[in-house]
């Protein structure tokens, strides 16, 4: 089963790299739309989802923002505290990309045939939410 996952979990990012370099996006501001894709977060917070120092966040935020992806603005009644959205401009390209990688994700199950591949879903869906 580890074996499996690891090697499942290998493919995914591959597809996940790749379809970020089609998208002109580096793999990590693609991290960054995918995580904003559902709503404006904190600094501090998409520092712990992304699993990077503050300071690194910074300078992501500041190249995403430099190419009109995101936008940051203050939080009101919170002085220190800083929220990141995505523009327009950042919502289609995260849309566009979240449709792509999507796709080549779903080819990855073509192997299996379609009441296997509903399986795997379900079964995918359960240990993801455990």
């Amino acid at each position: 089963m580890a074996d499996g996952l690891i090697r499942l979990s290998g493919m995914t990012q591959a597809v996940f790299v790749r379809t970020a370099e089609r998208h002109g996006l580096p793999a990590a501001q693609a991290r960054l739309l995918c995580m904003l894709a559902a709503g404006p977060r904190r600094m501090s917070e998409l520092a712990g989802l992304l699993g990077i120092e503050k300071a690194a966040l910074t300078g992501l935020a500041d190249r995403a923002e430099r190419r009109g992806l995101v936008a940051r603005t203050a939080v009101p009644g919170d002085r220190r505290a800083v929220s990141v959205a995505l523009t327009p401009q950042g919502r289609e390209v995260a849309s566009a990309f979240h449709r792509d990688v999507s796709a080549s994700l779903d080819r990855l199950t073509d192997v299996l045939p379609p009441g296997e591949r509903e399986r795997f879903c379900r079964s995918l869906a359960r240990v993801a939410m455990a």
